[in-house]
């Protein structure tokens, strides 16, 4: 009697939980924050799946940088957290220059690189 509504209610939520990871590409190129042997965190953020040479894509890729920046600098301090993260997109802005270069460029698939790494 119950495990119809159930069943058609764990679908639905499901569903609906997939279409929403589905919506959410900005976080798709998110990989997990790692430690370096000196103590400096960084995320590597994927962008194969982007086309760079749209103006979406290129949004899509500053907002992955930027969800990488914070969870690289998560901290209480909100000092600490706005310096750290400002270093940390610093640090992205070169290697996100030349990825959208090589695809304006037409680079190669095999020489346009597939992520970049944020870090402090």
């Amino acid at each position: 009697m119950f495990a119809p509504k159930f069943t058609t209610r764990f679908t639905a939520t499901l569903a609906a939980t997939l279409c929403f990871a589905a919506a959410t590409p900005a976080f798709a190129g998110a990989a997990q924050t790692s430690t370096t042997e000196t103590g400096a965190r960084q995320r590597a953020v994927l962008y194969s799946d982007l086309d760079l040479t749209t103006q979406s894509g290129k949004e899509t890729l500053n907002r992955r940088i930027s969800y990488a920046a914070a969870k690289v600098c998560e901290t209480r301090d909100l000092h600490q957290f706005v310096s750290c993260r400002n270093a940390a997109l610093r640090s992205a802005k070169e290697p996100v220059g030349i990825a959208i270069a090589k695809a304006e460029n037409n680079a190669r698939y095999a020489d346009a690189g597939t992520r970049i790494v944020v870090g402090n």
